[in-house]
C-alpha cells in the first residue's frame, strides 16, 4: 500500500508565463492616435489569468489595472469580465503582446494590440476578443479611464474563452533511458497499454485517440543526448525537468500529441510527476507531463513504482495540464514564490483555496496539515509529499475522512482505491482546455 503525492512545477516553457521585469514602450500614443496606458513597469508583472479557471484569483483581480498575464491561444474567443464599480465610470482594458529582448533574457518587451470598450451585462463588465496570435502567447493587461490606472474595485474577475479544436487527442509516451519492470512485473510496452485503459476509464469526457510509445534516444534531432541502456533522472543529469529536447516529433499523429515523458525518477524527494498548471502546449517543448518510474522516499532510498502509481499519477498530472487544481488545496500551492535573481516576489493567491467547482468537496484539513505548511517555495515549485505507509499517515492526518479524497485532484494518492474519479465539472474544464489548445 502506498499513500502517494504529486507535484506541480512552475518552471516556465519561456520567462513570460511566470514572471520577468519589463522593458517600458517608447511611446504614450500608438498609431491610431489611441492614449497607451502601458502595464507599470515598476513591478514585476507575475499573476496570470488561466481560460476558464473558476478559482477566485482575488491578486490578479486587484493587479488587472496596473498589468496581468493572459494565457492565450490562436483562434480563440475570449471575453474578460468582472462586477461594475458603481462609483467609477466604467474603464477601457488595453491588451499587450509580450515579446523577449535578446539583450537582457530578465525582461520583456511589450507592444499595444487592442484598447477594449466594456459591454455592460447585469452588473458586469464584459470585455470581449479575439486572439490572431499563430501560437500560445502571454498578453499584458492594463485598465484605465483617460490615461490613468482605474481606481475602482475589481470583484469576481472571470476569464472565460471558447475554441474549436478538436476534443480529441493522443499520448506521446516518450521514455528515456534505460527502464526496468515496474513493481508488478510490467515492461513499457505492457504499461502503455495498460495506461491507455486507464486514461480512456477516467478521462470520460474527452476522446484519446492512441497511445503511442517512442523513445528518446530515437528522436529524431536530439536522440544522440540520450542513451537507451543508462538511467535518466530529471533534474539532475539535466537542469530541465520536463526534458523538452525530446518534444517536438514530426511524425504525423505525434506532433501535436500529449507528451508524457517517462524517465528513471525525479531527483527531488517524495516527487512522482511533475507537470505545468494550464501548460496548453500540446506537443511542444515545456508542453509535457513528467513521470517517474522510481521515487525516492523522504531517506533517499529510490524505490520502484507499480504500474498503478505510475498511470494514476500520469493521469492526475495530466489533470493540472489542462487547468485542474488541487481539490483541496496545500499552503505549498499557495505561496509560491518567483525569484529572478534580483528580487524574490510571492505570486501565490490566497484567495484560491477551492478550485471553484461546486462539485468537488473541499477539506480544510489538508490545509491545516502541517505538513503542507506555509513557507517560501523554491523554483516557483508547487509540491506534495509521498508517503509508504497508508493507515498510519491517513489517520494520523485525519485526511482519511476528506470528502475528495476519492478524486483524482485530491493531492494524496491512496494505491488501492479504485473508485477515483473526476467529477463532471473537471471534465467541461478539460474539454474546454483541450479545445482551446492547437492541435
Amino acid at each position: 500500500m502506498k499513500n502517494v503525492c504529486k507535484k506541480i512545477v512552475g518552471l516556465s516553457f519561456f520567462c513570460a508565463l511566470w514572471g520577468c521585469f519589463l522593458a517600458a514602450c517608447s511611446t504614450v500614443v500608438d498609431v491610431d492616435g489611441d492614449a497607451v496606458l502601458s502595464p507599470d513597469t515598476n513591478r514585476t508583472i507575475v499573476h496570470r489569468l488561466y481560460p476558464n479557471d473558476k478559482a477566485k484569483n482575488d491578486s490578479s483581480a486587484a493587479n488587472l489595472a496596473r498589468g496581468i498575464k493572459l494565457v492565450v491561444h490562436p483562434g480563440v474567443s475570449y471575453s474578460l469580465s468582472f462586477d461594475i464599480d458603481s462609483t467609477q465610470p466604467p474603464p477601457e482594458l488595453q491588451l499587450f503582446r509580450t515579446f523577449g529582448l535578446d539583450h537582457d533574457v530578465d525582461r520583456l518587451g511589450f507592444s499595444k494590440v487592442r484598447t477594449l470598450s466594456p459591454e455592460i451585462v447585469g452588473n458586469r463588465y464584459v470585455y470581449k476578443f479575439n486572439c490572431e496570435e499563430e501560437k500560445m502567447s502571454i498578453w499584458l493587461t492594463s485598465l484605465g479611464v483617460n490615461g490613468r490606472y482605474y481606481e475602482g474595485k475589481v470583484k469576481n474577475i472571470y476569464f472565460e474563452g471558447v475554441g474549436s479544436y478538436s476534443d480529441h487527442f493522443s499520448i506521446n509516451l516518450v521514455v528515456v533511458g534505460s527502464m526496468e519492470r515496474t513493481l508488478d512485473g510490467m515492461d513499457v510496452e505492457e504499461l502503455s497499454r495498460y495506461m491507455l485503459k486507464l486514461f480512456r476509464e477516467k478521462y470520460y469526457g474527452v476522446t484519446i485517440d492512441t497511445l503511442y510509445l517512442s523513445y528518446a534516444h530515437n528522436h529524431p534531432v536530439n536522440g544522440q543526448k540520450y542513451l537507451a541502456n543508462r538511467p535518466w533522472v530529471a533534474g539532475f543529469d539535466s537542469e530541465d525537468y520536463f526534458v523538452s529536447d525530446v518534444a517536438g516529433w514530426p511524425e504525423d499523429g505525434l506532433r501535436n500529441a500529449l507528451n508524457i515523458v517517462l524517465v528513471h525518477s525525479i531527483v527531488d524527494n517524495d516527487i512522482m510527476g511533475l507537470s505545468n498548471l494550464f501548460s496548453g502546449n500540446m506537443g511542444m517543448a515545456g508542453g509535457a507531463v513528467v513521470i517517474g518510474e522510481h521515487v525516492r522516499n523522504s531517506s533517499g532510498e529510490i524505490q520502484v513504482l507499480s504500474s498503478k502509481n505510475i498511470a494514476s499519477t500520469a493521469i492526475h498530472e495530466t489533470g493540472h495540464f489542462f487547468g485542474l487544481r488541487h481539490t483541496s488545496t496545500t499552503w505549498r500551492d499557495l505561496n509560491q514564490v518567483y525569484e529572478n535573481g534580483k528580487d524574490t516576489v510571492f505570486w501565490g493567491d490566497l484567495s484560491n483555496v477551492e478550485d471553484g467547482l461546486t462539485d468537488t468537496p473541499f477539506c480544510p484539513v489538508v490545509l491545516k496539515n502541517t505538513l503542507y505548511r506555509r513557507a517560501s517555495v523554491p523554483e516557483n515549485f508547487r509540491s506534495d509529499i509521498y508517503y509508504r505507509k497508508k493507515v498510519n499517515y491517513l489517520a494520523k492526518s485525519g485526511f482519511d475522512a476528506c470528502p475528495d479524497r476519492e478524486n483524482i485532484m485530491f493531492p494524496v494518492t491512496i494505491d488501492e482505491d479504485d473508485k477515483v474519479s473526476f467529477t463532471k465539472q473537471q471534465m467541461d474544464l478539460v474539454r474546454s482546455s483541450l479545445m482551446i489548445f492547437p492541435h
